[in-house]
């Protein structure tokens, strides 16, 4: 029997860690909804491992160094901005910081650009930008190897 493709999986979390340490907006938990990435986003994902620099010196010929420069925090924001389709983090002003709206398969995507969500995601206190990752993490679990990087 062929492959049948299934939908992929979107998980509900709240973030607890967050809302101990800030408290919970008008009483509700602070809450996020990820997908899991499909190979279009893991091709994204991997453009970031894409550049590896082989150097040899004249006077060490039998040294030869290696050099791959990877951001692990734009890392972090790149695997956010490809799998987070739904928050309800608000800006200073009240208004939705990651907004979004239902998709053609009725769920839930972020609607902004990618610069909007770099901008969105620059205002995040760092562990609260951590606790979202996490659950990027435990949603995608290829991304979550040893050093960031499963094969």
């Amino acid at each position: 029997m062929p492959l049948k493709l299934l939908a992929p999986l979107y998980e509900d979390f709240e973030l607890t860690r967050t809302d101990e340490k800030y408290g919970e907006p008008n009483g509700e938990p602070t809450t996020v909804t990820v997908k899991q990435a499909a190979q279009h986003e893991h091709e994204r994902r991997q453009l970031l491992f894409s550049k590896l620099e082989r150097s040899f010196s004249d006077l060490k010929p039998d040294v030869v160094t290696l050099v791959q420069d990877i951001p692990m925090e734009e890392l972090k924001r790149l695997e956010v901005w490809l799998t987070l389709c739904e928050s309800n983090i608000l800006d200073e002003n009240g208004k939705e910081l990651f907004p979004s709206k239902k998709g053609s398969n009725g769920h839930p995507r972020l609607s902004m650009s990618q610069t909007a969500f770099n901008e969105a995601w620059g205002k995040l206190p760092p562990d609260v930008a951590t606790e979202i990752h996490d659950k990027v993490l435990k949603v995608n679990k290829i991304w979550s190897g040893r050093s960031g990087e499963e094969f």
